[in-house]
């Protein structure tokens, strides 16, 4: 991941930095998002803060608001307000718009929820534990570097990346044993064109491998006990 920030080279602790932009989130829930405003909190670009936020927490940053934002109308839809009311409190386009997304998330329509008091799985707020506590998981800002490493590459679907990504990785530690012994990287490219492709890289040679060189620019790389994602 590219992009630049306010805090300089180093490693940092960037859940203390991930909490103060869902604080942002949260104060704001109910209008519009401020992306370039949220974004700046950390000094990332928003297309590079949500493709943090998602490697840390599973979801992107417009799946966390989404989810908040129905789970916290299923109150106004027990205190009974009209789910037309409810509908554009929450910044949906129409009742039905909101209709649709209650139910795909909650498995019942709001009516429903209403006359029999479903017991619903709400999405609760994010807290990301500090450094400290859960030390697995730090990030380090490269500037100006350039990576010189060697992959296998394999197309993946976007929208269902994380599981195929996870997938791919499981297949090439079985079928290169090197990966589990040297410090290993991975890195997404898109492109509008050709689609999204997903790199298993090792700075060193290793069978099946191809040369690649990502030029020189500031990445933001996150560091886990398992590999290191760039």
């Amino acid at each position: 991941m590219s992009g630049k920030t306010n805090k300089g080279d180093g490693m940092s602790n960037i859940y203390e930095e991930l909490n103060r932009v869902i604080e942002e989130i949260e104060n704001h829930l109910l209008e519009p998002l401020d992306k370039k405003k949220i974004a700046s909190l950390i000094g990332l670009s928003w297309t590079n803060l949500n493709l943090i936020f998602t490697a840390l927490s599973g979801i992107s940053l417009n799946e966390y608001v989404k989810y908040r934002r129905l789970s916290l109308s299923v109150n106004d839809i027990l205190n009974g307000k009209s789910i037309t009311e409810v509908s554009y409190k929450y910044l949906y386009n129409s009742p039905s718009s909101y209709n649709r997304a209650f139910k795909s998330f909650h498995g019942f329509s709001p009516r429903e929820v209403k006359k029999q008091n479903k017991e619903l799985n709400l999405f609760k707020k994010i807290v990301f534990k500090k450094q400290s506590e859960n030390p697995s998981i730090e990030y380090k800002i490269y500037k100006a570097k350039k990576f010189e490493l060697y992959g296998i590459s394999k197309k993946v679907n976007y929208k269902t990346r994380h599981q195929e990504i996870t997938e791919f990785w499981e297949e090439i530690k079985k079928s290169h044993p090197k990966f589990l012994k040297e410090k290993r990287y991975g890195f997404l490219e898109r492109n509008e064109k050709e689609g999204s492709f997903y790199y298993c890289c090792l700075d060193k040679k290793f069978e099946g491998s191809v040369f690649l060189t990502l030029p020189a620019s500031n990445y933001f790389c996150i560091k886990t006990t398992n590999f290191e994602s760039v």
